[in-house]
C-alpha cells in the first residue's frame, strides 16, 4: 500500500464497512472528512478525536497536541483534555523522550488544555518516534457542534492563515540539506518557526459564534484535499479559486525547490469554514489578528478548481500527502540565498 492516509475509497471498503454498529449514545461517527465523534453524556455532548504524527520527528510533541486539539476546534469547541501515546525506538535516549514530553507540555500550556494520561513505551516495532494524541471537547446543551458536513450551496469557503504551514515547518527542519542552496539560514529558521502558528483553536471557537455552518482543519492532502472533503461530506459541489489561496513566500520557495504542490501539502494551522454570509466571521477573525480569505464557494454541481490562469479542472480527492512524495533531487529551482 502507498505511504500516507488511506484514500476515501479505501476508508469505505477497508475500514468503515468493517466497524461494529454503534450504540444509541453516538450522535456522529466516522465518515469521509469527519475527524471527530460526538457522544451524548448526561445532557452534554462529548467530542472525541485522535491523530498520529508520522511524517516527521521534529517538534512531534508540539505537533501532536496541536493537531488533535485542532480537530476539536473544528467542531467549534475549545478542547479540554489530551491523552498521548508515545512509542520510542530502542536507540532513543531518556533526554529525547523528555524533550518530546516537554514539547507537548508547552503546546498544552499555550492552548490551555490538560494532558490527562496516555502511554509511553520503547518498542522495536518502530524505528523512530511515533506520537499519537487523542483530544476531548465538551459541548453544553444547545451549543452547536460543527463538522465538515454542514456546508450548503451558496456558502462561501473561508480559509484562515496560509497554506502548508505545517508542511513548510517540517520540510525546513527535515530537508534543510536539500534547501540550503536556495534558502539562507535565516530563511530556514523563519520557515521552521511557522510551527508556532499551527493551532486553530481561536478561529474554531469564533466560528461557533459567527454563523459558520461547517468547519474542517486542513491536514494531510493540504488545502485542496480538505476543501474536497468538506464538499464530499456535505454532499454538494464546490468551486475553489487557486489565485485566492494565501501561500507564504517561503512555502512557495521550498515547494518549488522540492517539486511539491503547496496546495496539497499538509496544512495544519489553516481552518476551512463554510459561511452563508462571511462578513461577521471575517470581522471577528480580523479583530483577533487572524488573517483569512474567501477562496471559493459551495454550490450545486461538480467540484472544480479554477487555476490562476482561469482554466477549470476537476477538484480531486486527497491522495498521499506531498510530504511523502518528495522526488529525487532536481537542479535548484529557486534563486540562491543572498551572498552566494
Amino acid at each position: 500500500m502507498r505511504v500516507g492516509k488511506l484514500s476515501s475509497e479505501e476508508l469505505e471498503s477497508i475500514v468503515f464497512r468493517r466497524l461494529p454498529k454503534a450504540g444509541g449514545d453516538l450522535l456522529a461517527g466516522p465518515g469521509i472528512g469527519l475527524d471527530c465523534a460526538v457522544l451524548k453524556s448526561k445532557g452534554d455532548r462529548l467530542v472525541l478525536t485522535a491523530d498520529p504524527i508520522t511524517g516527521t520527528t521534529s517538534e512531534i510533541g508540539r505537533l501532536a497536541v496541536h493537531v488533535a486539539c485542532n480537530d476539536i476546534a473544528a467542531s467549534g469547541l475549545r478542547p479540554t483534555a489530551v491523552l498521548l501515546v508515545l512509542l520510542a525506538p530502542p536507540d532513543a535516549t531518556p533526554e529525547q523522550v523528555a524533550g518530546v514530553v516537554e514539547q507537548a507540555a508547552a503546546a498544552a500550556e499555550e492552548i490551555g488544555v490538560a494532558i490527562v494520561g496516555g502511554h509511553t513505551e520503547v518498542s522495536d516495532a518502530v524505528t523512530r518516534f511515533v506520537l499519537t494524541a487523542a483530544a476531548v471537547g465538551q459541548g453544553r446543551p444547545g451549543q452547536p457542534i460543527l463538522s465538515a458536513a454542514g456546508a450548503r450551496p451558496g456558502d462561501s469557503l473561508v480559509m484562515t492563515k496560509s497554506a502548508a504551514l505545517e508542511g513548510t515547518a517540517i520540510l525546513a527542519a527535515d530537508r534543510s540539506n536539500r534547501l540550503s542552496d536556495c534558502l539562507s539560514e535565516d530563511d530556514l529558521r523563519e520557515a521552521g518557526a511557522l510551527v508556532r502558528r499551527i493551532g486553530v483553536v481561536p478561529e474554531g471557537v469564533l466560528a461557533g459564534q459567527n454563523g459558520v455552518t461547517a468547519l474542517h482543519d486542513a491536514t494531510e492532502g493540504g488545502i485542496l484535499g480538505a476543501a474536497w472533503e468538506m464538499a464530499a461530506a456535505s454532499g454538494c459541489g464546490l468551486l475553489v479559486e487557486e489565485g485566492a489561496i494565501p501561500v507564504h513566500p517561503l512555502t512557495r520557495r521550498i515547494c518549488r525547490r522540492l517539486g511539491l504542490d503547496p496546495l496539497r501539502l499538509i496544512s495544519s494551522g489553516s481552518l476551512l469554514a463554510a459561511v452563508p454570509n462571511p462578513a461577521s466571521y471575517l470581522a471577528a477573525l480580523a479583530d483577533a489578528g487572524i488573517p483569512a480569505a474567501v477562496i471559493g464557494a459551495f454550490r450545486e454541481g461538480p467540484r472544480l478548481l479554477r487555476r490562476a490562469d482561469g482554466t477549470l479542472e476537476a477538484l480531486s480527492p486527497p491522495g498521499p500527502d506531498e510530504l511523502f512524495r518528495i522526488p529525487e533531487d532536481p537542479e535548484p529551482a529557486c534563486d540562491p540565498p543572498s551572498g552566494i
